[in-house]
């Protein structure tokens, strides 16, 4: 049986003899271009679609787009800016926020110049005594910044409606390094202390007025016989654990401290371990993390203070790397520092004053308008130079001091701060003398019914301010006045001169403190031999801005009157305010310690001690 599909042609078959068939070629060539044809025909017109589109959207709009090339190319380079920009600002960011890792075996070692005797609160003298006392012992407040308290052992304080009342409340959970809870007791019997005078502690004169009551466990008052606005900033004595000293007699304080060492016991960040002697017959006072301290943990885990006897003997021990940091280094050797590798220098203003303090009691200085002839001729810009022997392309990394413009410390009082002292002008100074009789003779110096215009100066050797009185001296001679100057040994020049007010001008410089309180140093009453009224400078109406200001709690009424007093004290002359000193402080790059524009006092400089960090090490003792 024959199958019908073999018979049957094929498509293939179809087109195979289409192709060989001449006349079936020309007719499927036919065919297959009518099929083709169509679609050609579509891309014909989807080219000239393209072509136009083209031309509409891009040669067209080319003439326009290299019109505004310009602007689209400021705004490309105004957005790469502004990416920068905000890179930079993540780096710079990233940076300030960085918290740097304890180093567990931290050891910071300062140097420091002269003795630490003790650095029990009650007997601690100089500030380096207190600086090293803070960080065994706390007090309730300490001052941070002008007219500025930081809390330390108080929460905080409030005062009676007749001003005399303080009451302050303490912070909980705070222990002694033995374990031991703190409390309102403690600071009862520390002020109790105090105020004994078998203690012997130089606080008394501060305190013998005062009365402190225990409230409750955590709540202490005291009661002043007067009120007295800067009281808060007296707040600022190192506490005593009563657990511990309670049945020592106030006589025996002093010498049972000295010689029990194992009875040190703060509520500070470090407790004491040891101390060693060094070369020189120097000490070495070691002191370790306090495990029971309430605050932020310390990082460094040791801290070492070490003694040298002068500045330069402290700076070789820097260099030969004793120690990681110098504190209160004298000017020469902060010069000297600046050329050492890896050292950097902290320069904080301090919150004291260099005067010129005439002597108005008698002489040629008592007499006004001698004075403000000398304020005139007293060109503050070049001294402040003279301060720091300042040498231009040189000591470009010494800053130098600040000018002081009032005897208060710049930045409590804003009106304060707007009153300005005269300024230099020599001219306005020579028709100042020649007014009330003082004129040149044809030595070039100024005479008076025969006699010379002769000013006795006296400062202090050894200072950064000695310098000063020399500028200052060959300043008034130019004007033609007669200065012997007079420098004067630093152990001897309070005997000498000081409590005898012999000079008629004084180059020295006074503590201004966080507050404006300033009657120590300008009223009447401290005009004695003991006294700090260095000028011997009396003035009923100045004597009564001075007392109404330390009694008047009110921010704006106490204002209005350290501004009375202040311009009663430009317009009198007592003294001439020349700058505000600064703190010289090296230390090694690779440690974090203190730093900032402005220290109230260098007895303060461990305030923020917690935060500092070192490398261990890095040192050639370490414990």
């Amino acid at each position: 049986m024959v199958n019908k599909s073999t018979n049957l042609p094929t498509n293939s078959d179809k087109e195979s003899n289409a192709v060989t068939d001449p006349v079936n070629k020309r007719i499927f060539l036919k065919k297959r271009w009518r099929r083709i044809k169509p679609t050609r025909r579509n891309v014909e017109r989807n080219q000239k679609v393209l072509l136009r589109h083209a031309h509409k959207f891009i040669t067209g709009r080319w003439n326009n787009l290299c019109l505004v090339r310009r602007r689209v190319v400021s705004w490309l380079l105004l957005v790469s800016v502004l990416v920068a920009i905000g890179c930079v600002q993540m780096v710079l960011y990233s940076q300030n926020e960085t918290i740097y890792a304890a180093v567990g075996e931290g050891t910071y070692s300062e140097g420091v110049v002269g003795a630490i005797s003790s650095f029990n609160p009650l007997f601690a003298d100089t500030d380096d005594e207190k600086a090293v006392s803070s960080l065994v012992y706390q007090s309730l407040y300490v001052s941070s910044s002008a007219n500025q308290l930081d809390p330390q052992l108080a929460v905080s304080y409030s005062v009676s409606d007749d001003a005399k009342t303080y009451t302050v409340k303490l912070r909980d959970n705070v222990k002694w390094s033995d374990g031991e809870p703190f409390s309102a007791d403690d600071v009862v019997y520390t002020m109790n202390l105090i105020k004994d005078l078998a203690t012997g502690s130089s606080l008394r004169s501060s305190w013998q007025n005062i009365e402190s009551h225990k409230v409750d466990d955590l709540t202490v008052s005291f009661t002043l016989a007067n009120p007295y606005a800067h009281f808060p900033f007296a707040l600022t004595f190192g506490i005593l654990p009563e657990h511990i000293l309670k049945d020592i007699k106030p006589v025996d304080m002093r010498s049972f401290i000295s010689e029990n060492k194992t009875k040190v016991v703060g509520t500070g960040p470090f407790v004491y371990r040891s101390s060693e002697l060094t070369a020189n017959s120097q000490s070495m006072l070691h002191f370790e993390r306090n495990s029971n301290y309430s605050g932020i943990k310390p990082r460094l885990k040791y801290v070492n203070i070490a003694t040298y006897k002068t500045s330069a003997d402290l700076l070789s021990g820097y260099n030969n790397r004793e120690v990681n940091a110098a504190a209160g280094v004298a000017l020469p050797e902060a010069k000297q520092a600046l050329t050492i590798a890896s050292t950097e220098i902290a320069q904080p203003t301090l919150a004291d004053g260099v005067f010129a303090l005439f002597n108005v009691s008698g002489g040629v200085a008592s007499n006004k308008d001698v004075r403000q002839a000398l304020r005139l001729a007293t060109n503050r810009d070049d001294l402040l130079k003279s301060a720091v022997n300042y040498d231009e392309g040189l000591d470009e990394n010494l800053g130098l001091p600040q000018k002081l413009e009032t005897p208060i410390q710049p930045g409590i009082f804003s009106d304060v701060d707007n009153i300005k002292q005269p300024s230099y002008d020599s001219s306005a100074a020579a028709e100042k003398l020649n007014s009330v009789g003082w004129e040149l003779n044809s030595k070039g110096q100024r005479e008076k019914d025969g006699e010379l215009l002769t000013i006795d100066m006296v400062t202090v050797g050894g200072t950064d301010y000695e310098s000063v009185a020399e500028a200052l001296s060959k300043q008034w001679q130019q004007l033609g006045v007669d200065v012997n100057l007079t420098v004067a040994n630093a152990s001897t020049v309070q005997q000498d001169y000081v409590i005898t007010r012999a000079y008629d001008v004084l180059i020295y410089q006074i503590h201004l403190g966080s507050d404006p309180d300033i009657l120590a140093y300008w009223g009447s009453s401290q005009a004695t031999a003991r006294g700090l009224n260095f000028s011997n400078y009396k003035s009923t109406l100045a004597d009564l801005a001075l007392t109404r200001g330390r009694s008047e709690t009110n921010f704006d009424k106490r204002q209005a009157r350290y501004v009375d007093f202040t311009n009663m004290w430009v317009e009198d002359v007592p003294a001439i305010a020349l700058y505000q000193p600064n703190y010289y402080y090296l230390k090694n790059s690779t440690i974090k310690s203190l730093n900032g524009d402005e220290l109230v006092s260098s007895s303060v400089r461990f305030q923020d001690v917690s935060s500092w960090t070192a490398n261990a090490g890095q040192l050639k003792n370490t414990p």
